[in-house]
């Protein structure tokens, strides 16, 4: 006489066909809800970086750097300031246009006025900067637990140009590839990146040596490389939502 077998069956192998891909798509909506956990957005990824230069300036020549966002004005200004060249402040030449009684304030000024106003107080460039920020509301589960936070994406655009002749001398730009929270330390990264590209620090692309602009270094950079080719053109991308530009 056999004895009787008891077969154990899972309640997922009985279950209807539905049913089973219903558990299936939880199990994959939690393995999402995992893998976002590891996410953060504190640090800026290397940038994308494009630019190029006909010629660069030496040591100690005069320079005005102007631009929207102090954040961008002040980086340029540090980062030029280790590279040998004297930064004339902004409020000189605003005062040299309060007395020639022409308007530099707000954003409806022209850039031959900014650099006519630069060449009556000394400076023989105007380093024009441009900064397209765009900011959200995000969740961050980097902690494991998730926690709302602002992140920022942009875009640092700059450009040399000399007020006598008017010529663009060298012209740098980087973008963010993602988001992130720092937006200090991220508007002196991208604004590094720019420009070391522009002075053939960098080759233009992703990828970057780390002893450029290394993080938490703010905009120190080490001596320059192999100076990159000067044929990559430099584009305006607008980034949105745009803020404080």
């Amino acid at each position: 006489m056999s004895t009787p077998v008891t077969e154990t069956t899972s309640f997922a192998s009985t279950a209807p066909k539905p049913l089973r891909q219903i558990h299936l798509h939880a199990y994959l909506a939690i393995f999402l809800i995992l893998t976002a956990g590891c996410h953060g957005y504190s640090h800026l990824e290397i940038p994308t970086t494009d630019g190029f230069h006909s010629k660069l300036p030496a040591p100690y020549t005069r320079a005005v750097v102007w631009g929207g966002r102090p954040d961008t004005v002040q980086s340029a200004s540090t980062w030029l300031l280790k590279r040998g060249l004297l930064v004339v402040d902004q409020t000189k030449v605003l005062q040299a246009a309060a007395d020639q009684k022409v308007s530099l304030t707000g954003y409806q000024y022209l850039e031959t006025d900014v650099l006519r106003m630069a060449k009556l107080v000394g400076a023989r460039l105007v380093v024009f900067s441009n900064a397209e920020v765009g900011s959200w509301e995000a969740l961050d589960w980097s902690a494991g637990i998730p926690h709302s936070q602002r992140v920022y994406s942009a875009t640092i655009s700059l450009r040399a140009v000399d007020v006598n002749t008017g010529e663009i001398e060298w012209s740098g730009k980087a973008q963010s590839p993602d988001r992130f929270s720092n937006i200090e330390e991220g508007i002196s990264q991208l604004t590094c990146h720019a420009l070391a590209t522009a002075w053939g620090m960098r080759n233009p692309g992703a990828t970057a040596p780390g002893n450029v602009c290394p993080q938490g270094s703010g905009t120190m950079v080490t001596e320059p490389q192999k100076p990159a080719a000067n044929l990559h053109s430099i584009g305006r991308e607008t980034l949105t939502p745009p803020m404080n530009n």
